[in-house]
């Protein structure tokens, strides 16, 4: 590990930080805006959990293609129409909310059309990343990314929050169509690498490029054997987004408290994306990300035994900042070792297995709280991470496996 501040003098990299750091405002403030709105209206969580269920479905439907469209097309001009599209829907959304109380299919739909637009965005805007930055400061760009994330989910909710208290929600949505807006604006005024002749894409047809991506995932162990394990790993995540306000509920802490719980997440992630981005950690491992999910499981499983306010901000502030070391140190394994030129496909479908699992975890536990607490779902996720991170760590390549070491490349090919 070194220190090294070269990155921050990359003018193409801090418009994109900016324009990534204004849309994942408005999201959070959108996030409990939203959430909340659900809640005190219908007081469900089935309901919760079916908008989760379906955001996330659309999204996985979606994403398998998304991946061939990034790896065909600019993935700036892919970007800017993502963040374009979802800034038109906060608008309309807008429109509706001022003629009264939207009934459920618009949330509904409107999560579905989210899920299809977040398809395309993710591996867009990571696709994007790398072609501003040299690999060896990818894990860097990865914590200045999440730094800019995380104070958006340390200020948004708040936010949002206090609109919802005080001014019913429609302004916080209006600042959120804003804040999709001004980030495509950003992005206009970005340059990015041009792809390598050597890199790019072929005009194949569009399924022998998809099948090209699933086979380069299944023959590579350590992407497909991490892919699984993030699988069971976002399966127990996932729930807390469905949870936390019923948990903020259920211990009489109101939607303060919920603002409360999801700004310590962020705060936890802010204070470790600020010391991840002046760290570079140049040879990120697979057992790094094992060790920080076991941690963060039993962080989730203590949650569910405690009910003092700050002890459970407290532990939230815990589970933010497992959850920024986890996304800065695998990706970093996976974007070192993926080709360029099958980037985006490769990507799509580890997507795809990765967050397969997070709407039907979701829906589950929405329904699994018409009969129990929010409580007993930390309790299942927190031993769901962990029993999956002791799983794989007892496989040998995983726990030996180095990006820079020339026996990991050998390994791959067992």
């Amino acid at each position: 590990m070194n220190i090294d501040w070269s990155i921050f003098r990359n003018i193409n990299f801090l418009f994109y930080l900016s324009s990534i750091w204004v849309s994942s405002l408005g999201g959070a403030i959108f996030t409990i805006v939203l959430t909340w709105m659900l809640v005190e209206s219908t007081g469900s969580s089935a309901v919760v959990g079916t908008y989760l269920f379906l955001l996330g479905m659309s999204k996985l439907i979606f994403i398998l293609f998304s991946g061939v469209i990034v790896d065909r097309f600019k993935a700036k001009n892919l970007l800017i129409a993502s963040d374009w599209i979802r800034g038109g829907i906060m608008f309309l959304f807008v429109l509706i909310r001022l003629q009264g109380s939207p009934p459920l299919w618009v949330f509904y739909i409107m999560g579905i059309v989210f899920g299809m637009v977040d398809a395309l965005s993710e591996p867009a805007a990571i696709t994007c990343r790398i072609q501003i930055v040299e690999k060896k400061y990818y894990s860097q760009s990865l914590s200045v990314l999440t730094i800019a994330t995380q104070i958006s989910a340390v200020i948004g909710p708040a936010i949002g929050a206090w609109f919802v208290k005080f001014t019913g929600g429609v302004s916080a949505i209006a600042l959120n169509g804003v804040a999709f807006i001004i980030p495509g604006l950003l992005l206009m005024g970005t340059r990015f690498r041009e792809v390598q002749e050597k890199d790019k894409e072929p005009k194949e047809k569009l399924w022998s490029s998809f099948v090209e991506g699933i086979r380069y995932f299944i023959t590579t162990p350590i992407i497909f054997t991490m892919a699984v394990f993030a699988l069971f790993a976002n399966a127990a995540v996932s729930t807390i987004n469905v949870s936390i306000p019923f948990l903020a509920k259920n211990l009489g802490f109101g939607v303060l408290g919920f603002g409360w719980m999801t700004t310590a997440i962020g705060i936890g992630g802010f204070i470790g994306a600020l010391l991840f981005s002046v760290i570079m950690i140049t040879n990120p491992r697979p057992v790094m990300t094992l060790y920080t999910c076991f941690f963060q499981g039993v962080i989730l499983l203590l949650v569910s035994f405690v009910d003092h306010f700050w002890l459970v901000i407290f532990l939230f502030m815990l589970i933010g900042f497992q959850e920024t070391a986890v996304n800065v140190i695998a990706p970093s394994v996976n974007h070192s070792i993926i080709p360029r030129k099958m980037f985006g496909r490769v990507l799509s479908v580890m997507i795809l297995v990765m967050t397969g699992s997070q709407p039907i975890s979701q829906a589950l536990a929405g329904w699994a709280m018409k009969w129990t607490g929010p409580q007993s779902i930390f309790l299942y996720a927190g031993l769901l991470e962990m029993i999956s991170a002791v799983i794989v760590f007892l496989f040998p390549f995983v726990r030996r496996f180095q990006v820079n070491k020339k026996e990991s490349t050998e390994m791959e090919t067992v």
